[in-house]
Parts: C-alpha cells; sequence; structure tokens
C-alpha cells in the first residue's frame, strides 16, 4: 500500500472513530425551586427513580383521598412508582389531576411529589401497610399511611399533616 493510502486510511479511520464517539444528548438545565440547595439523586429520565418493592401486587390502585370522590392512583410496575392525584373540589363536578413527577420506592417506603397545577402540588413520604378489613374486596385493606404536604406557590406556603388513606375495592 502506497504512503499516500496509509495516510488517508488511517485519517478516515480517525474521523470515524471520532464520529462515532460524540455523545449526541443535548445539556440540561435543572429546574431548583428558590432556597434548595440539595442535588437531586440520579433517576430516570422522568424523574422517577427505579427501586425495589416488597409490596404486593394488589398493593396497586386507587386510595380514597376525602369523601368527595378525590384519589391518589398508585402504580407500581417493574420497580417503578408511578401515578396521580385526582382532587375534586367541593360543590363542583370535575377534577383536577396532579401527575407524579419526582418518585422513589424503597421496600415498602415510598416517596412521590406531583407536577404543579394552578401553583397547587402535593408530596407524600411514608409506606402501604394492611388495613383492619379482611379481604381486598373491601374499602381499606390497604393503607397509605405517611406525611402529605400540599404546597402552594402563591405564598410560598405549605401544609403537613399525618394520613391514612384507605384502599378502595380490589377484584380478586
Amino acid at each position: 500500500m502506497s504512503p499516500l493510502r496509509r495516510f488517508i486510511v488511517v485519517v478516515l479511520l480517525g474521523w470515524a472513530s471520532a464520529a462515532v464517539a460524540q455523545d449526541t444528548t443535548d445539556p440540561a438545565l435543572h429546574h431548583r425551586t428558590p432556597g434548595q440547595t440539595e442535588q437531586t439523586p440520579p433517576n430516570t429520565p422522568n424523574g422517577k427513580q427505579k427501586g425495589t418493592s416488597t409490596l404486593p401486587e394488589s398493593a396497586t390502585g386507587e386510595y380514597m383521598l376525602d369523601d368527595n370522590g378525590s384519589i391518589v392512583q398508585i402504580t407500581i410496575e417493574s420497580g417503578v412508582l408511578d401515578g396521580y392525584i385526582s382532587r375534586v373540589i367541593e360543590g363542583q363536578t370535575t377534577a383536577l389531576t396532579y401527575f407524579f413527577d419526582r418518585t422513589t420506592i424503597d421496600g415498602d417506603h415510598l416517596t412521590f411529589t406531583t407536577k404543579p397545577v394552578h401553583g397547587i402540588w402535593y408530596s407524600f413520604n411514608g409506606t402501604i401497610v394492611h388495613g383492619e378489613v379482611p379481604t381486598k374486596q373491601e374499602t381499606g385493606f390497604y393503607r397509605l399511611k405517611g406525611t402529605w404536604i400540599m404546597h402552594a406557590d402563591a405564598g410560598k406556603t405549605q401544609s403537613s399533616s399525618m394520613v391514612s388513606f384507605r384502599s378502595t375495592p380490589r377484584s380478586e
């Protein structure tokens, strides 16, 4: 092979390997709320961390927030917690839906924070435990127990309470 051909082959191979090694993802800025200093742990692209769940499959489902029909939908699939809150405001016929934004699950412990809707969002830190009724077909077989926080952006306020939301009946 002539020196010129050898030079061209080396240049082309060098260029091809550099082109393949390029990363095609764009850099992104991460949103922090004012006053937030801690770094968010690594997670999946949509903010839902993969973990290990020790909860039974039947723990997935709806949990009643109030008597107006508001619910929390919990879904645990392949170690990822997902869901939403459907909040029915008293005296209204429509519901506001708050989708989970950031979640974690570790054993029977779970946390979630919703995306804001009209400047309000919710967060939860707790567990799912067995309730006081004997069968899954009854309300309250599971309980979503822990700390529930409602955040309001306008006044930078939050209200926190200990909760125990009852599961809706599950089919066999």
